[in-house]
């Protein structure tokens, strides 16, 4: 049996394992675009791939949402790493800010193991 650690019982995303492989079956199955950008998601790609799917939820689970469908949707990695704990309005302008400007991730590019970047994606050198 599986016992978890008094930091997982603590973290919601660990505390709803289950629920939440559940919402990324559904979202898979139904092969939707990413909910911030609204463009396709490969669903094949895996992380750290920046275009990679994640599930995000609308009110993030650390400001009291919950993981619902109501209250999740499909991301790209990128996507959810910009908007963070931001509104669902936000980041949908932020994200279309940044692929505007040209600030995106390339899809071509080899993918670095290292973390996502986002030091200029929150208007730190516009």
């Amino acid at each position: 049996m599986h016992r978890e650690t008094e930091a997982q019982v603590s973290n919601p995303r660990k505390r709803n394992g289950h629920r939440r492989r559940l919402e990324q079956q559904r979202w898979r199955h139904m092969q939707a675009d990413c909910y911030l950008c609204y463009r396709p998601i490969d669903y094949t790609l895996r992380s750290p791939d920046p275009y990679s799917f994640v599930i995000d939820e609308t009110i993030p689970l650390a400001r009291g949402g919950t993981l619902t469908h109501d209250n999740s949707g499909p991301a790209h990695r990128w996507c959810n790493a910009i908007k963070g704990t931001h509104s669902l309005a936000w980041a949908r302008e932020r994200v279309a800010h940044l692929i505007t400007q040209g600030k995106a991730p390339q899809r071509a590019a080899q993918v670095s193991a290292g973390p996502i970047r986002c030091s200029d994606w929150f208007g730190g050198r516009e």
